[in-house]
């Protein structure tokens, strides 16, 4: 019988797969006969359904095919060794945007060789190849780049950034920063989750997909509606149809990726600030409540967290001179913001005074019980 893969032997080793498939013989190529783009090719069609479609999936892809596809495509499985892995983490650099040119954060250069790593060990597995893992040294490959706190907007840098920024789009970030909320829940904040009083945050938009379920169980928040959301709630409710709230100029959902490249980037610049994410609303947010003094276990409950320890971790650092700007910040948010917060104490006070009550109650019924 004709063995394909020994007439061929220069054939691609896909081919040489499916022709062992055919003639009934278990093909098993060696690392230096398999290309690297070849086997990504059968890998997508062998396990990619296996995925379950998410967020998770799209990194993944994107990791594939934007950075190692281009760098390892032609090379094969024999080539990729630590010293090549190290070379191509060296190369990963910004391809585009206005930080073009600057290095990967240490962050993204691994979640971008999580999967390259299954990638490798799968090929390894099935072809029962024994390969050096050119992982193992990794870690001191990696950029030394700190972690870095999210900044806190001092009042008029805030101000300054929304005199520079699209006008559509002012009412949209100033939402933002009046409830703590981020990009995907205000992309995902429909009518029917309005109420007279309050907001319910409960859907969310990431990445075009829309999730009826938010991070955690705990960022499902009941935002109440003062007098300056109202404001911008209004507005945005007026120019829209749709179920979704916000949406961009042309009537269209708002994008979490087109606002920040297009408008919030944009607008950093023209305001010569200092490199900011929209994500920082949110630490303003928490740093300005703290600020105006408001109730530590309401402001976890407004930020949607388990408990005070991770208030306390990420938004408890000292923000220089900001109380300077309590008065503006209490002037922008409203009084009704501090009477809510007197309000719940108040009940708090209440149900807290009721309880010595109620146990008094209960044990009175229990003695009775015991006494019949």
């Amino acid at each position: 019988m004709i063995c394909a893969g020994k007439v061929f032997p220069a054939a691609p080793s896909t081919e040489k797969a499916w022709f062992a498939r055919q003639e009934g013989w278990d093909f098993q190529p060696e690392p230096k006969d398999v290309l690297f783009a070849d086997y990504i090719q059968q890998w997508y069609l062998k396990v990619w359904d296996l995925f379950s479609e998410g967020t998770k999936k799209d990194d993944w892809q994107g990791a594939i095919n934007y950075w190692l596809l281009p760098y390892f495509s032609e090379m094969t499985f024999y080539q990729i060794s630590g010293t090549e892995v190290k070379n191509f983490i060296a190369t990963l650099k910004r391809k585009s945007g206005y930080k073009e040119g600057q290095p990967l954060s240490k962050r993204r250069i691994r979640n971008i060789l999580v999967p390259f790593r299954a990638i490798f060990n799968d090929v390894c597995e099935e072809f029962r190849w024994n390969l050096p893992d050119p992982f193992r040294n990794i870690r001191k490959h990696l950029p030394d780049t700190e972690v870095k706190d999210r900044e806190v907007f001092r009042f008029d840098e805030w101000r300054l950034l929304l005199q520079h920024m699209d006008s559509w789009y002012v009412p949209i970030a100033e939402f933002m920063i009046l409830t703590g909320t981020i990009s995907s829940e205000v992309a995902g904040l429909r009518r029917s989750d309005i109420f007279s009083d309050h907001i319910l945050i409960q859907n969310t938009i990431v990445r075009n997909r829309e999730k009826q379920k938010t991070k955690t169980k705990y960022r499902s928040m009941k935002i109440p509606i003062i007098e300056a959301i109202r404001k911008r709630l209004n507005v945005a409710l007026d120019r829209t149809v749709g179920n979704y709230i916000f949406c961009n100029p042309s009537g269209g959902k708002f994008k979490p990726a087109d606002f920040c490249n297009n408008i919030w980037n944009k607008a950093l610049i023209k305001a010569g600030l200092s490199d900011k994410v929209p994500y920082c609303m949110r630490h303003s947010f928490a740093a300005w409540s703290l600020t105006i003094k408001v109730d530590m276990l309401r402001l976890v409950n407004l930020l949607g967290h388990k408990d005070k320890k991770m208030v306390f971790e990420v938004y408890g650092n000292y923000v220089e001179d900001l109380e300077q700007d309590a008065q503006k910040i209490l002037d922008y948010v409203g009084q009704d913001f501090i009477k809510h917060e007197m309000k719940q104490h108040v009940a708090d006070a209440m149900n807290h005074a009721l309880i010595p009550h109620l146990l008094m109650q209960i044990q009175n019924q229990i003695n009775l019980t015991a006494q019949a």
